[in-house]
Formats: C-alpha cells, sequence, structure tokens
C-alpha cells in the first residue's frame, strides 16, 4: 500500500501536510503545529481524536461537518465504544490502534451498512500521529470521506476492504 493508493483529494492532501510538518519539525507533529488556515481544503474532513490510556480508549475532540454529514451524526466528545460503531467497535479500535504501534499513518478504505435501507455506501478513513513531546502519541489526526447518510438512516455496521499502514513511496 502506497499514499498514491488513497481515492481522496481530500485525504491525500491531509498525509500531505501531516508529512510536510514531520519533515519540517524532524518530529512527530504536534496538536499546536497543526493551523487550521492551512488545512482550509480537506479541513471539513478531518478529526481530532484523543487517546486515553489505561484502559485504551479513544475520544472524537473535534469532528469536521464533512464527517458530520458522511457519518450522519454528531461524534465531538463521544468516546468510540459509546454505540457510535455497533458491533464493529473492537475493529474500529484496531484501526485506530495502528498509529501507536507504528507511529506512522493508517488507512482503510470500505463500506458502511445502512439501516433501515440496507444500503452499503463507500468510506476511506487516514489516521495521522500526534505528539505533544515528539515521541509519545497522545492524539490522532483523523480524516474520513465518505458517502452521506440520508436524514432518516444511521450506521449498522462496517466492513473493511483492508486497512494497512500507509507506506512511503521512493519518490517521497
Amino acid at each position: 500500500m502506497t499514499s498514491s493508493r488513497i481515492r481522496s483529494k481530500s485525504l491525500r492532501g491531509l498525509l500531505a501536510y501531516w508529512e510536510a510538518k514531520e519533515r519540517l519539525l524532524g518530529r512527530l507533529p504536534a496538536r499546536h503545529d497543526l493551523q487550521p488556515d492551512e488545512m482550509v481544503p480537506f479541513l471539513q474532513f478531518v478529526s481530532l481524536i484523543d487517546i486515553q490510556h489505561q484502559p485504551l480508549r479513544f475520544q472524537f475532540r473535534l469532528v469536521g461537518t464533512g464527517i458530520v454529514g458522511a457519518f450522519g451524526q454528531e461524534t465531538t466528545r463521544r468516546l468510540v465504544d459509546e454505540d457510535l460503531f455497533g458491533t464493529n467497535a473492537e475493529e474500529v479500535e484496531r484501526f485506530f490502534s495502528i498509529p501507536l504501534q507504528t507511529h506512522g499513518p493508517a488507512y482503510a478504505v470500505g463500506e458502511y451498512a445502512v439501516a433501515p435501507s440496507g444500503r452499503s455506501l463507500g468510506f476511506e478513513s487516514l489516521l495521522l500521529p500526534l505528539s505533544a513531546d515528539g515521541q509519545s502519541i497522545d492524539m490522532l489526526l483523523g480524516g474520513l470521506v465518505g458517502q452521506r447518510l440520508q436524514p432518516d438512516e444511521r450506521v449498522s455496521g462496517f466492513q473493511y476492504e483492508f486497512y494497512c499502514p500507509v507506506m512511503q513511496t521512493a519518490a517521497g
């Protein structure tokens, strides 16, 4: 998997932004290194996710309007395991854990099932580690682009086609 496999222009822009910050700083970026005015082209698809330890939990701190529209509900200040992802909460937490293990980006593409219609909608997600001290990951910078839910619909489950760390290409 290379960064060129990311389909969404917004997620490719988010990855390029994070990589440029990492190169400039010589370390993992921190939340305070991010400038919203530099992120305008993809800001609506961005989330900030706090990481709680002991036990490990993920909480959405900030969720862009594009994500709210795609997901069909506001998730700001909600924990991943608070019935946001139904029976798939453990799988989503495993995906969110990849940047903690690799200290690098993780990417997923798949579908989510929609109730009550039963239709499937596509999505892509990117997770990027942030670190206040340059080493310990304390937050994730997330991106999600997906098809929009109708007002009477809700996500009832996920199926990932694949997910894996994003690997850099030789050209950078």
